[in-house]
């Protein structure tokens, strides 16, 4: 889902928030707020540069966004119902090695653990 696919994005977005220089830290909870602001214009970050922003915004209005969100929380680690999707250290230690390979092996790994545990709910 969309935020998931844009996963490393998001990731540079709240790095790059944390190190801006203003008194705001980003984090995970808030960086997919932040790149959706960016986005739609209100928000400028240099990660998004050269960024079709508005074919992502399309794609973001047309996506089942209630889901998406869920999807993000349980990979990320903030769902108290997923506690086993959540790879969220395995994930950060990728992006601050700059190891995008085993940073999208890691999200398939949660994305798959994620809709096995739909699946079994449903």
């Amino acid at each position: 889902m969309f935020l998931t696919d844009n996963l490393w994005t998001i990731f540079e977005v709240a790095r790059e928030e944390r190190t801006d220089g203003d008194n705001f830290e980003g984090d995970l909870g808030t960086a997919p707020d932040l790149f959706l602001n960016a986005l739609r214009g209100n928000e400028d970050f240099a990660c998004l540069a050269g960024v079709d922003k508005a074919a992502l915004l399309a794609t973001w209005e047309a996506e089942d966004q209630a889901a998406a969100k869920a999807e993000y929380k349980a990979v990320v680690g903030h769902d108290p119902d997923h506690k086993v999707v959540s790879r969220y250290k395995e994930l950060t230690a990728a992006f601050t090695a700059g190891d995008r390979e085993t940073f999208e092996a890691v999200k398939a790994e949660a994305l798959d653990a994620y809709h096995a545990a739909l699946g079994a709910k449903g």
